[in-house]
């Protein structure tokens, strides 16, 4: 497998959230405990502190966006929020190793049936699919994104909602359509965990291991693959990612 990120490192420190609400509180302990020498928050601890502080109403909404993030804070971890982001920033956070939590939309991520599949046509097509109308209800770890196949990628996810989502891969365009719905919001840790693995992939591979691939869309002349990670800074500005998309 080629990955961007660390996904085969993480899928270790899945956690399942167990409760119908408590998601981001799942998602920031997975990544609380690669931080941890001996990873031993439990999922009970963490609903506790974080209910404690009022970052998690259980029964009552869940945690909100505004406080995704505030458990990484009573474990001295520091982060940040970022909204309205790129897929390059997002792909750049698990280059760099940080561990990543993003909201989504879960009915648009999960499989769950040809009516919640006619629901989610119809509100695209109305115009409806957005953050307003339509929004975020789920919180997730993105752990990386399986190049394996250039043309397809995939995005690994540590699903805490899922009881088999340790690891779980979805196509780029599902997990950008879910993700969509909380206006590309995300928060990752500002470094990676001790101990974490390399990431093995550099950011040029999303854009295809062919040199044709990345020259049609990155509007350069590249000679080789290797070329390609070369000038992946350059290629991040100069890309219409919403060709690659609309082409995948």
């Amino acid at each position: 497998m080629h990955y961007i990120g660390d996904p085969e490192h993480q899928v270790a420190d899945w956690q399942f959230q167990g409760l119908p609400d408590n998601c981001a509180v799942a998602a920031q302990t997975s990544i609380i405990n690669q931080f941890l020498p001996h990873h031993d928050l439990t999922i009970d601890q963490a609903d506790y502190i974080a209910a404690a502080n009022g970052w998690y109403h259980p029964g009552g909404g869940g945690t909100s966006p505004d406080d995704v993030g505030k458990l990484f804070e009573a474990f001295d971890i520091p982060y940040h929020r970022v909204e309205n982001a790129s897929l390059p920033q997002l792909v750049n956070e698990l280059q760099d190793g940080h561990r990543v939590i993003v909201g989504v939309h879960s009915a648009e991520l999960w499989e769950q049936g040809p009516l919640a599949e006619l629901w989610n046509w119809i509100v695209k097509a109305f115009g409806l699919d957005n953050s307003t109308f339509n929004p975020a209800d789920h919180a997730v770890c993105v752990t990386g994104v399986n190049v394996s196949d250039p043309a397809h990628p995939m995005v690994v996810l540590n699903d805490p909602g899922d009881p088999h989502g340790a690891g779980h891969e979805y196509p780029l365009d599902r997990f950008m359509d879910a993700w969509k719905n909380s206006d590309f919001f995300y928060v990752a840790t500002d470094a990676a965990p001790l101990g974490g693995a390399a990431p093995g992939m550099d950011l040029g591979d999303l854009l295809g291991l062919g040199t044709s691939f990345v020259s049609a869309f990155a509007g350069v002349s590249i000679p080789t693959a290797v070329d390609a990670g070369l000038v992946v800074s350059d290629i991040c500005h100069n890309v219409n990612w919403d060709s690659i998309l609309a082409a995948i």
